[in-house]
């Protein structure tokens, strides 16, 4: 029997994936295309050269692994009949491919409502830093490092983390064109970060209408230690809004919280954002702007001067005005004093009965709601009249 040429396919390139040093050059395992180049013929043996002058003679057959000189680069393939020593010759052509350059991405932050650690990311909002304006890439998240080299059970959709308050996502990030499994492996930290725990239902801030319009200038400040809930005024900043719009798009803040007047309906809206993290959480505060107790102007007190010694000076019962100033208001409490600037402080009030010091003498009622803490102001008169002088009577003439 006459020996016959052995029957091959011509390879296809040979290409895999670069080390960790990105040369251009790595370790390549050519027996892999053995089978390929054989169509799996056992009876064949198959080697390596440099040249193809080598592969002709069967001299210098390269060793195995094998790294190349160049990329691309072509080496020789001689094949042989085992049992004839009949052989042919072909070629390879060998690349290696560089793994897609990639961006390690910033952390993906989640504020968390509830504080429990626990959040909804969407991972391809990492997409654009870790590609950085490069095509043909594909990227896709893995829950562990093995699932991620074995491009197994990517992520798809929103992620909720299984790993309290902080987690590492594993991203494959490899061409979309190149048939080689060459990839590149980055971590992608998720951090869930505490929605700021205030108190959502704080106090009404109440002021006293001073003009009886329904406005008045409050301070809103004043709410800031109840709604911070314990929280460091440090680390936190604190900004009102008259819309709960405005507060959750930081628009439009009211650019005078010290001293702000009221608008309808009397509500605004606290925004209370972590300076670190820029998570926040919002509130409604109400405000409440109190009357005036509404005072009608007494007639003043009058007492005789008794003793009829001329020094105008009586003992006066200042709970005789109260009815008239207060005309069936309750929950009013009233107190009396010497001067106006008195009045106003509540301080050095003066108890009934009241002797007066001049005559006719003006002192000051000051009438306070027993709820509110709104007060007003008004005078009261105090008058000593002299006894009548007896009139002398001429005698009658006969």
């Amino acid at each position: 029997t006459s020996a016959v040429l052995p029957v091959i396919s011509d390879p296809t390139p040979f290409e895999v994936c670069d080390d960790n040093i990105d040369n251009g050059s790595t370790e390549m395992d050519l027996n892999i295309k053995n089978s390929e180049i054989t169509i799996g013929n056992n009876n064949y043996s198959v080697t390596y050269y440099l040249t193809s002058d080598d592969a002709e003679i069967g001299e210098n057959p390269l060793t195995i692994p094998y790294t190349n000189i160049f990329n691309p680069q072509t080496i020789h393939i001689r094949v042989a009949d085992i049992t004839y020593g009949c052989f042919v010759t072909t070629s390879m052509n060998l690349s290696v491919q560089s793994a897609p350059a990639a961006t390690v991405p910033a952390n993906l932050e989640y504020c968390d409502a509830d504080a429990d650690g626990f959040g909804v990311f969407t991972l391809t909002d990492a997409d654009a830093e870790i590609i950085t304006g490069q095509t043909g890439l594909v990227v896709s998240y893995h829950e562990t490092l093995s699932d991620a080299e074995n491009n197994l059970f990517p992520i798809v959709g929103d992620y909720n983390n299984i790993v309290q308050d902080q987690q590492t996502i594993y991203v494959r990030v490899e061409s979309a064109t190149i048939t080689t499994a060459c990839a590149t492996y980055l971590e992608l930290i998720l951090v869930v970060n505490d929605v700021p725990q205030i108190e959502t239902n704080p106090t009404p801030l109440e002021v006293c209408d001073n003009n009886t319009d329904g406005f008045a200038l409050f301070n809103l400040s004043l709410a800031n230690e109840e709604i911070l809930n314990g929280l460091d005024p440090e680390d936190f900043e604190v900004s009102y809004y008259e819309t709960i719009e405005n507060a959750e798009d930081e628009i439009n803040p009211i650019t005078t919280p010290l001293a702000y007047t009221n608008v309808a309906p009397n509500v605004v809206y606290v925004r209370v954002e972590n300076g670190t993290t820029e998570c926040y959480n919002t509130t409604a505060l109400t405000l409440i702007v109190n009357e005036l107790p509404v005072l009608i102007q007494p007639d003043p007190l009058e007492l005789c001067d008794d003793n009829n010694t001329g020094d105008e000076v009586e003992e006066f019962t200042l709970e005789d005005s109260i009815g008239q100033v207060l005309d069936g208001q309750t929950g009013i409490d009233i107190t009396f004093y010497e001067t106006p600037e008195d009045a106003e402080s509540g301080e050095n009030p003066i108890v009934s009965p009241y002797t007066n010091t001049e005559n006719a003498q003006t002192i000051y009622i000051r009438a306070e709601n027993n709820i509110t803490g709104c007060f007003n102001t008004i005078t009261l008169d105090l008058r000593v009249n002299p006894l009548p002088s007896p009139v002398t009577v001429e005698p009658l003439e006969a």
